[in-house]
């Protein structure tokens, strides 16, 4: 009888190692899988092990992570929470848990799930700083963010938490004053040059911005000045809104009025959109444009696209504008280049009679950091500018801006 009970014994563990085994195997396939970007496939053999093995935490995890490759973040946070209850000291979890949340948005969900990672001994504090900073930014609590990097300090030699730690200080800076300068001259000195130029005082409340601005513009021998306000609402989702309002005084070179209204939001996990428009109101004319944009960050280099479709009684037409950035470790040093086909409502030399006119620009610029808060911008261009229907001109202009943080 003992003898029998033995070989049964033996049997019956033998089973579970072949099961054990084969559920294994299926599992590295699996993780094959995934790498490979086969993410039905991997979820199939996961999915197969799991059922014969509902406690194999390590595969939930893995499942959450596939959800989260496909942008299905609620499925893969369900995922997520199933295997804390299984096993709450399993450390890859917390890894995963927190780049779901960042890559979700799920800001607010960050600092609760670091808390539960340090309770259950996550060792891994330099990922605990950076994801929390990162929400920090996000939810526009920068002093939050400024507080954690200096508790924290000896991460400051990674470039990521100091260029974050750089950002999370210019953001909390909550004024700023600027002086803009444009010299506009034209092939052959046929006219004179033009010059605009702005001066402008930001400032912030809780998640408001508001940026008064008066306008100068010299041309053809007129002096003309306009009053703006931006104003800006930013969401603890990440979205915010941007609203504009301009009156022309002498209204000579300045629309009588201006108006402008866009709404932020991401789209996709790394893009940027944007959806709004423009008013424009002259004595001649009053133009109405549809606008967006979708931007993408590429390590440290920035896309942007966006059109312009102008409703006019007398045409429509559609703006492109094309823009490229390289940002150096400090985000403020950055290089552009600026294609652009037709006149944009948003410069502040636009008109509704511009708008109606063909333009072909190339910009480059150079933004550097001066004395610590301290932002200066430079830029050159060069325009092959519709002035007169079928009537074209060379132009060149220079741009400087300053900026003044405090």
């Amino acid at each position: 009888m003992k003898r029998f009970f033995l070989i049964f014994t033996f049997f019956l563990f033998s089973i579970y190692l072949k099961s054990q085994v084969n559920t294994d195997s299926i599992f590295r396939l699996a993780i094959t899988d995934a790498h490979a970007g086969n993410y039905t496939e991997a979820l199939q053999r996961a999915e197969q092990v799991l059922t014969a093995n509902p406690e194999r935490f390590d595969v939930i995890v893995f499942i959450a992570n596939i959800y989260a490759w496909k942008e299905d973040y609620s499925i893969a946070l369900n995922y997520i929470e199933e295997a804390y209850t299984i096993n709450p000291q399993y450390q890859e979890l917390y890894d995963s848990w927190l780049n779901i949340l960042l890559w979700s948005k799920n800001y607010k969900k960050i600092p609760e799930v670091s808390e539960l990672a340090i309770k259950n001994n996550y060792p891994n504090k330099y990922n605990i700083t950076l994801k929390n900073a990162f929400a920090f930014k996000a939810l526009g609590e920068y002093q939050k963010g400024i507080n954690l990097i200096d508790y924290n300090k000896q991460f400051l030699d990674s470039t990521i938490v100091e260029k974050l730690y750089f950002e999370l200080k210019m953001l909390h800076k909550s004024k700023a004053v600027s002086v803009y300068y444009s010299l506009n001259f034209f092939d052959n000195n046929a006219i004179n040059p033009y010059h605009i130029s702005y001066i402008d005082f930001a400032f912030k409340y809780k998640s408001h911005a508001f940026i008064p601005r008066l306008n100068y513009a010299n041309r053809i021998n007129k002096n003309d000045f306009q009053l703006e306000l931006d104003y800006y609402k930013t969401f603890k989702n990440g979205h915010s809104l941007y609203t504009n309002y301009g009156m022309g005084i002498r209204n000579m070179l300045f629309p009588k009025y201006r108006a402008g209204i866009e709404y932020y939001l991401p789209f996709f996990s790394s893009f940027e959109s944007s959806f709004g428009g423009r008013f424009l109101y002259s004595a001649n004319y009053s133009t109405i444009i549809l606008t967006g944009h979708l931007s993408k960050y590429y390590k440290n280099l920035w896309f942007s696209l966006r059109p312009f479709y102008v409703f006019n009684d007398t045409k429509n037409t559609l703006t492109t504008v094309c823009n490229i950035r390289h940002y150096a470790n400090n985000p403020i040093n950055y290089s552009g280049l600026e294609l652009l086909y037709g006149n944009t409502p948003d410069e502040s030399y636009a008109t509704t009679e511009n708008l109606l006119l063909k333009n072909y620009r190339i910009k480059i610029e150079k933004n550097v950091a001066v004395l610590k808060y301290n932002e200066l911008k430079m830029t050159f261009a060069y325009s092959y500018e519709e002035y007169i229907k079928d009537y074209f001109r060379n132009k060149f202009t220079i741009e400087v801006l300053f900026k003044h943080k405090f």
